[in-house]
């Protein structure tokens, strides 16, 4: 954990509330299916469900007691690897939450780069 890190316990918080409403939209996107929906229609959901898990695949994990201290890296990862589309998703559930997640956007402080440069800990 850097010095740039956002609080844990709010991170922490922050990914459980994402994983939440991310499984319930799951849920409600592979509910029933309308008799008269149309394959597109069908394709779509089936995308939706596909991209929304992708979100979330790797996050249970970083809240296991033994990881969480690479939350904030793993978020880091997700963040920058993710498409403006699943940014939108995360946010958006972030904005519920009223969370924070600016320092994802943020360019992490040169002290911070030096330190994993040099091998250094914070603590």
């Amino acid at each position: 954990m850097s010095m740039d890190d956002p609080p844990q316990e709010a991170t922490e918080a922050a990914v459980a509330e994402l994983l939440r409403l991310t499984f319930l939209w799951i849920r409600t996107l592979s509910a029933r299916l309308v008799e008269d929906q149309s394959t597109e229609a069908l394709i779509k959901r089936h995308a939706q469900i596909h991209e929304l898990a992708d979100i979330c695949h790797n996050l249970p994990g970083l809240l296991d007691p033994g990881r969480r201290h690479n939350l904030a890296a793993g978020l880091r990862y997700e963040w920058r690897t993710s498409s403006q589309r699943k940014r939108d998703w995360m946010t958006a559930c972030w904005d519920r939450a009223d969370y924070d997640y600016g320092w994802l956007s943020e360019p992490e402080s040169e002290q911070s780069a030096a330190d994993s440069d040099s091998g250094a800990s914070g603590g």
